[in-house]
């Protein structure tokens, strides 16, 4: 169980990444590995740093559940430390012993070290956080040299996507490093430094560099399955004429390029079927497959059944043939169990 600490002006954009990561977690592990909730002190509603975004916590800190290992203490606009904030540092500060550990990014940083929990730890944060540090806990060190760090049961992130980079590292502690790669994987340019922590296969846009316009061409297509895929958009991306890139798309995998495209959007939509999560119609939509009733009539035609009766075979663990297999081959994997991210 991960508990958020919510307050008002938090930042959605790194917190939706954090929520996003773990949910895919579960879908690689194939474990129900993490659960979310999230405690605020007694808002009826939290204004988000995004002004079109409001939201509740599930929690008010004084009703907030004990059965929680993780803490996690997200990023927002300046803090002022009013009396809402003061109530949430305290509930920390009670709450951070009986924890397996806590977890802040961005001025996050900052509740952490005025409950005392970063006393004697050392910890990373940006310019304006580091300066506040002192005045909140004078014992914190501060790590200059990196961008991640774990010290005792704190973990802590700044930089680029530093709710993303801390998911990840959480992930890697509970469930190895080859899931959080896989995680990382699945964000491709969205996370700076993944060819650094996980290898080269974390990147899934292309390098634009290295490889041949082919190779780049179906990157792109295996990483933006919903986005724009017309043969003159793909064209256009490896600096090539439509006819050029066709015919040499051709010679070098034996499909056009509009076979290749399908198969990976298909193999995309199952995939998301497998997991049993979303809706046929948004399926369609993220897959890049237009409409329900398109995405319906494709499988038809494909694999001999509907949606929703592919998703009941999988989820049955019903064998299927290996010519309804046949569209996995564009993503080069078949799809994995896919547990669901519980929010509690």
């Amino acid at each position: 169980m991960i508990m958020i600490v919510l307050r008002s002006n938090c930042g959605m954009l790194d917190l939706a990444a954090v929520v996003e990561a773990l949910r895919y977690a579960c879908e690689v592990s194939g474990e129900r590995a993490y659960a979310l909730t999230s405690c605020a002190a007694g808002y009826d509603a939290l204004q988000s740093e995004e002004p079109w975004i409001r939201f509740s916590a599930v929690y008010n800190i004084a009703s907030a559940p004990p059965e929680v290992d993780t803490l996690l203490i997200p990023d927002g606009a300046a803090v002022s430390l009013k009396d809402h904030d003061l109530r949430l540092i305290e509930f920390l500060g009670k709450r951070t012993p009986s924890v397996r550990r806590v977890a802040a990014f961005g001025n996050g940083v900052l509740f952490a070290a005025a409950a005392g929990i970063t006393r004697g730890h050392t910890v990373v944060a940006d310019g304006e956080v580091q300066g506040r540090l002192a005045t909140l806990c004078s014992q914190t060190i501060v790590e200059p040299h990196s961008d991640l760090h774990k010290s005792g049961k704190i973990w802590t992130a700044r930089g680029h996507s530093p709710g993303l980079s801390l998911a990840l590292s959480l992930i890697e502690e509970d469930l190895g490093r080859a899931t959080a790669a896989e995680v990382a994987y699945r964000f491709g340019m969205r996370l700076a430094d993944a060819e650094t922590r996980y290898g080269q296969r974390t990147s899934r846009a292309p390098s634009f560099d290295s490889g041949s316009p082919v190779e780049r061409v179906q990157e792109w297509v295996m990483a933006n399955p919903s986005g724009d895929l017309s043969v003159g958009r793909l064209a256009d991306m490896v600096a090539m004429g439509e006819k050029t890139l066709s015919r040499a798309f051709k010679q070098k995998t034996g499909h056009t390029v509009g076979e290749f495209v399908l198969s990976v959007r298909l193999g995309y939509a199952c995939e998301m079927l497998k997991s049993g999560e979303r809706k046929i119609k948004d399926i369609a939509r993220l897959s890049g497959l237009g409409s329900q009733a398109n995405m319906r009539q494709l499988f038809m035609t494909r694999f001999g059944c509907s949606p929703s009766a592919y998703r009941d075979m999988v989820l049955n663990d019903v064998t299927t043939d290996e010519h309804r297999l046949d569209a996995f081959e564009g993503r080069g994997r078949k799809p994995t169990e896919a547990p669901a991210l519980t929010i509690a």
